[in-house]
């Protein structure tokens, strides 16, 4: 795959991932306890032999270029591989931010013409998935395309929240409607018996194929739709416009697990399904590891608490508590007589020591962590929260709202990254 150059989109605001993205960009939001999500689109292309990856963000690069830097070092005798942040910048020929997924790219194509490759790899970096690129680049060649998007098979009930395109008997994509909700769009939309009798198959209840957003094009033709048209986005305009004007573009069929974080309540229910004994996804598996930063903690501690359902990450320190399906993150601290409930801890940067804790007492406030005899039930806390003793957070499903450090979103409680719950503090919708 050395022909492939790999471009991450890293996303814009994040705004329905707030307040998780009010200090980082999207994909440098923790994952899984001790992953982050930008780990997940660089795994998979390590382990499809693609080692020239570009990650483009504008916002809050500051963690992402951090955890990059720290994790993705290759060795120094393949000088072709590199995973390289680059920040929208000014230059004479533009002063603007990115303004859509294709101006990222097109702002940066003076970057990637040293390298020789054929074909440029685009992704997301929010989504949750594992893909061997290589087939998809097989398929890409073997069909002659100047464009192959990777695709998921969605029941009716999910087209209106995503790109859904129609196929022939080749898989050649035909038409293409993002977020339809007109029932005769839909219906022109399903595929058809034909195609499953051709694949062997019965028609099947997810019989519509949405776009991954993951998108191969040949070298070239990339080059040429972002010199000659002035489109901004991938998914809106340049797919699309690409199938309208008869361009070469294939669907490439997956069947695995896919979920894009772009909610609170999707990046909440993707993380406490990896808890399941067999979850949908799975970070244990050997042949397709996903990679993150080495951290060299020590193993964690545990005194007689009560565990159902949860996953403990390095170096956590847990005492007589209670964690029936949690994710407890990295450092966690967790006090005596507390109890995790359907909550992602995310743990913390760095551990205190003595004279940290005897300075906290003095400024009057917790130590990093969930102190004692707390409840917390429904909520995510991110990194470096100081939750007290006596605390109760417990969620509850009704309007979104907010106080001093925390967000009620999707039904769930989020304590932002630093926050201090002084002892005794009740975050309750009774």
């Amino acid at each position: 795959m050395n022909n492939t150059l790999a471009i991450i989109l890293g996303g814009g605001k994040g705004s329905r991932l707030h307040p998780l993205t009010k200090f980082r960009s999207k994909p440098a939001v923790p994952l899984a306890g001790k992953y982050r999500l930008i780990d997940i689109p660089v795994s998979n292309c390590i382990n499809s032999d693609i080692s020239r990856i570009f990650v483009l963000t504008q916002y809050n690069s500051a963690s992402l270029n951090r955890h990059i830097e720290m994790t993705y070092r290759f060795d120094a005798f393949r000088r072709e591989g590199f995973v390289f942040i680059q920040a929208a910048e000014q230059t004479q020929q533009s002063s603007d931010w990115f303004q859509g997924t294709a101006d990222a790219v097109r702002k940066n194509l003076r970057h990637y013409n040293r390298f020789q490759f054929d074909h440029y790899l685009i992704l997301s970096g929010d989504h949750i998935y594992r893909m061997d690129y290589r087939f998809l680049l097989e398929q890409h060649v073997e069909s002659s395309a100047d464009i192959t998007v990777a695709t998921i098979p969605v029941e009716r009930h999910r087209v209106n929240e995503l790109g859904v395109m129609a196929i022939d008997e080749n898989s050649r994509v035909v038409d293409f409607a993002e977020k339809p909700t007109d029932q005769k769009i839909i219906d022109n939309l399903e595929i058809k018996n034909s195609y499953w009798e051709k694949k062997g198959l019965d028609q099947r209840s997810d019989s519509f194929l949405a776009s991954m957003g993951i998108y191969l094009f040949k070298r070239e033709v990339l080059e040429e739709i972002l010199s000659d048209t002035k489109d901004t986005d991938f998914g809106k305009e340049i797919f699309p416009n690409s199938v309208k004007i008869g361009r070469s573009v294939f669907a490439y069929p997956f069947e695995g697990y896919w979920e894009d974080i772009g909610t609170i309540r999707s990046f909440y229910d993707a993380n406490l399904n990896l808890v399941d004994l067999v979850p949908k996804f799975n970070f244990y598996n050997e042949r397709h590891p996903i990679y993150t930063h080495a951290r060299f903690l020590p193993p964690s501690k545990i005194a007689s608490a009560e565990t159902d359902h949860a996953t403990l990450s390095e170096g956590c320190i847990v005492g007589k508590a209670i964690v029936t399906r949690s994710i407890i993150g990295v450092r966690s601290v967790v006090g005596d007589g507390s109890q995790i409930i359907d909550s992602i801890m995310m743990g913390a940067d760095y551990y205190e020591d003595t004279e940290d804790k005897e300075k906290n007492k003095r400024l009057g406030i917790p130590n990093i962590g969930i102190g004692q005899n707390s409840i917390i039930k429904g909520a995510i806390i991110d990194k470096d929260a100081r939750i007290g003793d006596n605390v109760r957070i417990i969620a509850k499903d009704k309007d979104d709202c907010e106080g001093h450090g925390w967000v009620l979103r999707d039904g769930i409680i989020v304590i932002e990254k630093n926050t201090v719950i002084h002892n005794n503090t009740s975050i309750t919708f009774d």
